[in-house]
């Protein structure tokens, strides 16, 4: 995957697109923050159709990084609760490189066989072994780090917006991990709701950009904001 030359972007500009700045992380600790050559292929073929695509590519890769550095997403619940991905295209790579074994990506693309066929390229470019095909469900091993375990990609061919109704994807309950970026629905940008963190399980988040809400117990909510803002 070609990913052209490095955009440089002013301050001014980084604020008016929502793009934030990261500390570099040597290659030593990223490699040991991913735990495996498949984590780190993941993250290297994270993608974006987001524009402009290389800044915001790099943005998405860095809150990989830094979610993993400050240990924001709970193992026990990425291993027992859905990653939900609405609007995700076809980057299969970033949920993967989250940490997600149950992902549930939702955008009307799917509704091509030709994405479909995408995302099951983009993971047989990362994985050793074969995939399981069913429909829009996906099964395959791979390394987050501590050997392989299975993962489940579903491929949902619906758009979300909670005006739908029946017509739209419905959220499903006890939801591990909901991910949102640039994420685009019938009528515009997608927003948190109070229906989405209503279906977060105790120790899930919602990963909105470079922000994070996680439910802590008792349905207590914990804000943090990763990266520098340009305000």
């Amino acid at each position: 995957m070609s990913e052209g030359g490095p955009t440089v972007l002013s301050a001014t500009s980084k604020r008016m697109l929502g793009i934030r700045d990261f500390e570099p992380i040597p290659l030593d600790t990223k490699a040991k923050l991913l735990g495996s050559n498949e984590r780190i292929m993941a993250l290297q073929a994270v993608d974006t159709t987001t524009m402009p695509r290389g800044p915001v590519r790099e943005m998405k890769r860095s809150i990989v990084l830094e979610i993993l550095k400050q240990g924001l997403l709970s193992t026990e619940v990425l291993r027992n609760n859905p990653m939900v991905y609405i609007g995700s295209g076809t980057d299969v790579e970033y949920p993967l490189a989250l940490g997600g074994r149950h992902i549930i990506m939702v955008d009307p693309v799917f509704e091509q066989q030709q994405a479909i066929q995408e995302v099951i390229d983009r993971i047989e470019h990362l994985i050793a072994k074969g995939m399981e095909k069913d429909r829009n469900r996906l099964t395959f091993d791979f390394d987050f780090g501590e050997g392989s375990e299975q993962v489940v990609v579903e491929l949902v061919p619906s758009a979300y917006d909670a005006d739908l109704g029946s017509e739209g994807y419905a959220l499903p309950d006890a939801i591990g991990h909901l991910v949102l970026y640039a994420s685009q629905g019938p009528t515009g940008a997608v927003s948190i709701s109070q229906e989405m963190k209503s279906k977060i399980v105790e120790n899930g988040a919602i990963i909105q950009e470079a922000d994070i809400t996680k439910i802590a117990r008792n349905r207590q909510e914990e804000r943090i904001s990763l990266g520098k803002s340009h305000l």
